[in-house]
This record gives structure tokens, sequence and C-alpha cells, in this order.
């Protein structure tokens, strides 16, 4: 197998217009954004998927410009219908190209290997570019998101930011919790991304981790233990979300200032409890 990240390497196959793939049961279509019509399907995911305000919607007066900054808009569609979508912007960070991936939004009923596909999808177009990093933030509260990133991505994440946009942003998904994210590296030259995304990983799992400590124990290996469905529990128990929010900031930020990297992550579908792993860097 080549060691080259392209469409055709991760199993899209040329279609008119684009590129085509199977997620499951279900044959889509992917494509670059250009049309208005299209970029009103992105606003409609944003709204439907993230309960975003008009005030908080990436709308299509500021996603018409980023093809010229080097990044995509990359739309999945089922027939006419978009099911999923991706947007990243491109630029320079301390003076060397970086792709800022900022939003992906999937309808829950295309869940299930479409967000993976779409993050392939704009690491493949991004290196085409000429960009051989790519960035993004995501909440540290969400299990599914530690899984595709840290696992199946093979991401990192040694930065943890607090409330990047405030207390109000996308309340119907958030619940008013503090818009804490964690920020993520992902290097599209590095052999443990290209080894992911070509050759796959199965996941972590839970007993993986189980001898490993909680942090702030020591050790080069440590774990930090976070719910394994947010919103739920937020639907369930509100007091809880937020005393979760506050306690895994505190041991994510210490952790980061000893050194720490997000390296992987163990959780499972239906368990208590998912499981960042952290080693130390160098």
């Amino acid at each position: 197998m080549s060691d080259s990240l392209t469409p055709e390497t991760l199993g899209f196959d040329p279609a008119p217009g684009g590129w085509r793939r199977s997620i499951g049961a279900r044959t889509l279509d992917f494509r670059v954004i250009r049309s208005p019509e299209d970029f009103a399907q992105c606003e409609r995911l944003q709204r439907e998927v993230f309960g975003v305000s008009e005030s908080d919607l990436a709308s299509y007066s500021i996603m018409v410009v980023i093809p010229k900054t080097g990044g995509e808009v990359i739309g999945a569609f089922d027939g006419a219908r978009m099911v999923g979508y991706i947007q990243g912007y491109g630029g320079f960070v301390d003076g060397r190209p970086l792709l800022i991936s900022d939003l992906m939004a999937v309808e829950p009923d295309a869940r299930g290997g479409l967000g993976f596909a779409l993050k392939a999808l704009q690491g493949a177009l991004a290196l085409r570019a000429g960009f051989r990093e790519a960035a993004w933030t995501v909440d540290p509260l969400r299990a599914a998101n530690a899984r595709l990133n840290f696992e199946r991505l093979g991401a990192t994440s040694h930065v943890y930011e607090e409330n990047v946009y405030g207390d109000e942003f996308a309340g119907g998904l958030y619940g008013g919790l503090p818009s804490d994210r964690l920020f993520i590296n992902w290097n599209l030259e590095s052999d443990r991304v290209r080894h992911r995304l070509l050759a796959g990983h199965k996941p972590l799992e839970p007993a993986a981790l189980a001898d490993l400590p909680d942090y702030p124990a020591a050790g080069a290996r440590v774990r930090v233990a976070i719910p394994a469905d947010i919103d739920a529990l937020l639907a369930d128990d509100p007091a809880a979300a937020r005393a979760w929010r506050f306690a895994v900031r505190s041991q994510l930020e210490e952790a980061f200032a000893e050194g720490c990297t997000i390296t992987g992550f163990a959780g499972s579908r239906g368990g208590a409890r998912g499981y960042y792993l952290l080693e130390h860097r160098g």
C-alpha cells in the first residue's frame, strides 16, 4: 500500500464533481462546496447539529472565502441531501503553513464512520494544497470526538483553552457550560497519522488503561476520566455535568503544565466513563 495520503489511497473513488465512498450501508458523494445552495445546506447542518444561534452561525458570507485561503469546505451527500460537512481555513501560524479545521457537522443518522471519512479527505486535500499540519479545537468532555481524534486520526493535544466561545455558545447542545476546548495537533506527515489513516487502528478499550494511575498520580503514563455520554448527563444532571467540566479542566491544565500530552483515548459506547491517555513529552 502506498504511504501517500490521497483521496484514492484513502478509499475515495473518483466521481463526477468529486469522489464517492461507501460508509456503512450508504454510498455517499463527496465534493468541495462552491454553490450558494450547498453553502445553505452547511448552514442547515450547523443549526440542526449544534443548535447555534444566528450570531454564532458560520454563514455563507464567511464560508465562501475559505477556498481563497487555501482551505476547503467539503460536503458529503446522500443523493441531493448533505448529511455531513467539514470546513478548514488555510493560513500561517508561527511562520509555518497550518490548516485550521474549524467546523464539522454530521447528521445523527449518518454517524458511524462519516466523521472519520470527512477528516481523512480534508487531510488529503490539505496535503495536496501544501499544508503539512492541521489543527482544531474540541470539547474535552465529548467521548466520541476523543475516540475519533486521538485513536482513529492519530492526533495529539497538550493545550487547554478555557471558555473559548463564552457560556452561551450553542446552548441547545452545551447547556450553558463554559465552552472549554482542547487544541488538537494533527501532523499529516507523521508515521503515526499515515498508519492510522491508511492501515487503520483498533481504538483502545477502557481495560487497556485499567492499570494506569489516575492523574495527579506520578508516572510516565497516566489517565484522566471523562463521562461516557456528556449529552445524557447534561439532560439528567446539569450540576454534575458542570462539575465534570471544572474537574477535567483542572486536571488537564495541570498535566499539560507538567509536560504531558494526550496521545490516546479509551472508551466504549455504553460504558460509565472514558479515559484520556497522557504521556510525558520527550
